[in-house]
C-alpha cells in the first residue's frame, strides 16, 4: 500500500544488492520522499494505464471480474509488461517497486513467470490513511478503505509465492533485526549472494517516519472494525513464508460501497475535467482564429496605407506640375 515505508523498504534492498534500476529512469525524489522512491517510472507509468483500463486509477482500486487476468486482452498486458521489465533489468538478482503492483499481481506473476520472491511492508493503516490526508487530501475514512482493499487483494494474489511480511514501525524502529530476517529469507530463496548488512540498515533513517495520525481524530483513533481485523491478520503474517497462503478477512459491509461512490465521484469529476479541457481547447483554437483575422485585417490597413501615401505621392507630382504649367502661363503674360 502507498505510504507504507515502500520506498525505505526498496532501498534497504537495493542496498542488499538487489538491482532497483538505473538512476535515470527511476521516479524522482519529492517532498513527499525526500530520499527518494526507488520506483521505475515506465513501470509505475504502465501500472496505472492498465488500472485505468480497467476502470480504476491507483486511488480507485478497479473492479476486476473473476479470472480478469487470463482473458485475451490481458496476454497483451502481460507481453506488455514483460517488454518493460526486460528494458529495466539487466541482472537477473532485482528489486521491482511499485504500490500499484500490490492490485495487478497476476498479470505481474504472469509476466516474470511466477520466478519471484515477494517482500510485503504493512503500516498502521491510521498512519497510512493521515499520510494520504496529508499529501492527497483523502478523507480518512476512504484512506482506511483503500488500505483494506490493497491489502486483501495482496494477500488473495499470493497464494503459493515466497513472501516475507515485516512491520515499517519495527522497520524503523529495530533496523537491524528486521533488515536482518528480510535478507535471511532472500538468501535462503536464492535471491541474495552475500549482502552488505550496515549498508542496508544505514538507509533506515527514523526521520522518514512522518504523518502518524493524531490521537483527536475519531475515525484514526478507533477504525472500523473490519480494518482492525485486518490489521491483526497482516500482523500475525510477519516473517517468513516459503509457500504463502493465508484465508482473507471478510471486508467491511462499508468498504465496497464507499469506493463505489469515490469511483462515481471521480469519474464525474475527470468527465468535467475533460469538457473543461476541451471548451478551452474550443476558445484557444477560436483565439488563434481571430489572431489569424486580426493579422490579415491589419495587413490590409498596411497595404490600403501605403496606397493612399501612393495615391497622395502621385496627386503631389500631379498638383506640382499643374502649378508649374499654371506658373509659366503666367510668366509669359498675355498673348496678342
Amino acid at each position: 500500500m502507498h505510504r507504507s515505508g515502500t520506498s525505505a523498504l526498496a532501498s534497504v534492498l537495493g542496498a542488499l544488492g538487489l538491482d532497483p534500476g538505473s538512476a535515470d529512469g527511476l521516479m524522482r525524489p519529492d517532498v513527499g520522499n525526500p530520499d527518494g522512491y526507488f520506483e521505475v517510472e515506465s513501470v509505475a507509468a504502465l501500472d496505472e494505464r492498465i488500472l485505468r483500463d480497467y476502470g480504476g486509477r491507483w486511488d480507485i482500486p478497479p473492479l476486476l471480474a473473476p479470472g480478469w487476468a487470463t482473458e485475451v486482452g490481458a496476454r497483451e498486458l502481460v507481453a506488455e509488461l514483460r517488454a518493460t521489465f526486460d528494458a529495466t533489468f539487466a541482472n537477473h538478482r532485482f528489486v521491482l517497486k511499485d504500490p500499484r503492483m500490490s492490485l495487478l499481481v497476476p498479470l505481474w506473476r504472469q509476466a516474470l513467470l511466477d520466478r519471484v520472491a515477494v517482500v510485503v511492508v504493512v503500516r498502521d493503516p491510521a498512519e497510512v490513511a493521515w499520510s494520504l490526508a496529508l499529501r492527497d487530501g483523502m478523507a480518512p475514512l476512504t484512506g482506511l478503505g483503500l488500505w483494506a482493499a490493497y491489502n486483501r487483494t495482496l494477500l488473495a494474489d499470493l497464494e503459493g509465492l515466497p513472501v516475507h511480511f515485516c512491520s515499517y514501525r519495527d522497520l524503523v524502529e529495530r533496523p537491524r533485526d528486521v533488515v536482518g530476517t528480510v535478507a535471511a529469507s532472500l538468501a535462503a530463496w536464492g535471491e541474495l549472494d552475500g549482502e552488505d548488512l550496515d549498508a542496508a540498515v544505514a538507509r533506515v533513517r527514523p526521520s522518514l517516519r512522518r504523518d502518524t495520525h493524531p490521537a483527536t481524530d475519531p475515525i484514526l483513533a478507533e477504525p472500523p472494525s473490519s480494518v482492525r481485523e485486518l490489521a491483526a491478520a497482516l500482523a500475525a503474517l510477519d516473517g517468513r513464508h516459503d509457500h504463502f497462503t493465508t484465508t482473507v478477512p471478510s471486508p467491511g459491509w462499508w468498504e465496497g460501497p464507499l469506493l463505489d461512490e469515490r469511483r462515481v465521484f471521480v469519474q464525474h469529476y475527470e468527465r468535467a475535467l475533460g469538457e473543461r479541457d476541451r471548451r478551452i481547447d474550443e476558445l484557444v483554437n477560436d483565439n488563434e482564429a481571430v489572431r489569424r483575422q486580426s493579422e490579415e485585417l491589419r495587413a490590409e490597413l498596411v497595404a490600403a496605407h501605403e496606397s493612399i501615401i501612393e495615391y497622395q505621392d502621385v496627386v503631389r507630382v500631379l498638383e506640382s506640375s499643374r502649378a508649374v504649367r499654371i506658373s509659366r502661363a503666367i510668366g509669359r503674360g498675355p498673348t496678342t
